[in-house]
Order: C-alpha cells, then sequence, then structure tokens
C-alpha cells in the first residue's frame, strides 16, 4: 500500500498528464490542429526521452526516492503556470485580427429529411495564425432548425493553425513536463525491486505498479475532461486548469505519504 499511494499513484498521473493529457488538451481544449500537435509531441517527446535514462542513473547515485519525490514536486507546483502558459500563447483573443483576411463561405447538402447548411470561417492574424471553425445548422424538411433536447442541432468544429513561433513555444512546455514524466518514471522500477524481497517480489512490484498506472493514471483523462466541462458551464474564465486539480491533489497525497513513510533503503538482492 506505502508502494502504490507513496509512489506509485503519483507517478501514474504525472506520466499520464505530461503525455496523454497534454496531447488532449491541445486539441480539444485550445482546438490546435491535429497535425500540428501530434508532431510537436513527437518532438518533444523525442528530445525527452534520453532523461528515462539520465534519472535513472542519477537514482543510483543520490536515490531513488528524491528524484521521483522531486518530479511530483515540481509537477504540483508547475502544472498550473504551465498550461495557462500554454492556453494565453494560442488565444486568439490576445492576438491581432487581420479583417481584410476574414471571409464566411456558405453552402448547403441535401441530407435523409431535410439540409445541411454549412458555416466555414477563416480569420487569419498578424502573427501568422489561422482560426477556421466549421458551422454545421440541421434543419429539417420544412426549412426550420431541428430541435434536440430543446436546444437547435447545431455542430460546431474550431481548428487552429498556429504559426512556427507557438509551435516551438508549446514544444518547449511540453518537454518540461515530460522531464517531469522521466524523473518520477526511470527510477521506479529499480525501486520497487529493492522495495521487496526476492520470494514475493514481483507480485509486489506488479500489484502499487499497475493500479497506480492503470487505474489512478488512466482515469485521469476522464475525469480532467469532466472538471474542465462543469467549469466551463459555471462561467469561470480559467475553466481550461479546473481539470489539472486531479494529478495535482493526487500527486500531492503520493509526495505526502513517501515523504513521511516511505523510507529509502539499498537492499541486497537475494541469490
Amino acid at each position: 500500500m506505502l508502494a502504490l499511494f507513496g509512489v506509485a499513484m503519483g507517478q501514474g498521473v504525472v506520466w499520464y498528464t505530461g503525455q496523454f493529457y497534454a496531447m488532449s488538451f491541445l486539441k480539444t481544449v485550445m482546438n490546435i490542429d491535429a497535425q500540428q500537435v501530434d508532431t510537436l509531441m513527437g518532438i518533444a517527446l523525442l528530445i525527452g526521452t534520453p532523461f528515462f535514462v539520465v534519472f535513472g542513473w542519477m537514482s543510483d547515485k543520490v536515490g531513488r526516492k528524491k528524484i521521483m519525490l522531486a518530479g511530483m514536486l515540481l509537477a504540483i507546483i508547475c502544472y498550473r503556470p504551465i498550461y495557462r502558459l500554454m492556453y494565453e500563447r494560442t488565444n486568439v483573443e490576445n492576438k491581432k485580427e487581420l479583417i481584410v483576411s476574414t471571409k464566411t463561405e456558405t453552402s448547403a447538402t441535401i441530407v435523409a429529411g431535410g439540409t445541411d447548411s454549412l458555416y466555414n470561417t477563416t480569420t487569419h492574424y498578424s502573427d501568422g495564425t489561422v482560426w477556421n471553425q466549421k458551422k454545421t445548422v440541421h434543419l429539417n424538411e420544412s426549412g426550420k432548425v431541428i430541435l434536440a433536447k430543446g436546444k437547435p442541432r447545431i455542430d460546431t468544429k474550431i481548428s487552429i493553425t498556429i504559426p512556427s513561433s507557438d509551435k516551438w513555444f508549446l514544444t518547449f512546455l511540453v518537454f518540461i513536463q515530460v522531464i517531469f514524466v522521466t524523473m518520477v518514471y526511470g527510477p521506479i522500477a529499480a525501486f520497487l525491486v529493492e522495495m521487496f524481497p526476492v520470494q514475493i517480489r514481483y507480485t509486489s512490484m506488479s500489484l502499487p505498479y499497475h493500479i497506480g498506472n492503470g487505474i489512478f493514471g488512466g482515469l485521469l483523462p476522464a475525469i480532467s475532461t469532466y472538471l474542465v466541462t462543469q467549469s466551463k458551464e459555471t462561467g469561470n474564465t480559467e475553466f481550461y486548469l479546473d481539470g489539472l486539480w486531479y494529478p495535482i491533489i493526487i500527486a500531492g497525497i503520493s509526495f505526502v505519504i513517501g515523504m513521511l513513510y516511505i523510507n529509502e533503503k539499498k537492499t541486497k538482492f537475494d541469490e
């Protein structure tokens, strides 16, 4: 239980936040073009991958617990500032719109039971950002808007293409999160191996590792998305940060338990 709540649980949420939640946030909250997100995520992960080895090596020198708890603490402190920087960097409200380049195209498509009216609006900004909104209004055979649960059936999809400067800035911020991942993940295998005697070693390390990653880490996207959605409905201007409370709280609990109750020691392997 100490291995789960003191290390593996915090490691799981930091890992999922730095890789999977970051990607989801860029695509669904910031509405950045999916191909650009995949590219910048790939670059950040490629640059960050050697640090798994670096922090594994460092844990041999200074101790596993110190490296992992430092990674959790940095994540707890830095997540909200990092994600605020990410969001504000590409927020079109902070950019200068080129009015002459804004264009709206309309078209209609005949579908079963009615017509779909399509509105495609493209807006260019002075720094090279391109904002594109595709709005589909669903109409019945009489030309009236179809209602769903009392509201008009209107599907809206927004895609933002960012300039190179924003792309590299976001890559750097994702890379920082990957560093947190490497700090908590690099030493954990050796830490768990050293924590248990050989007779029960693999059973003992398998339980906290897979629950910590599979349950606490695996639930992160769903829980964080729910928190963001609920916060947005209340009119909170920083709704996009509220999804981070889940990894921050879980990592915080893990940090406290690991700091107080786990005594790091070198274990001599049984023959």
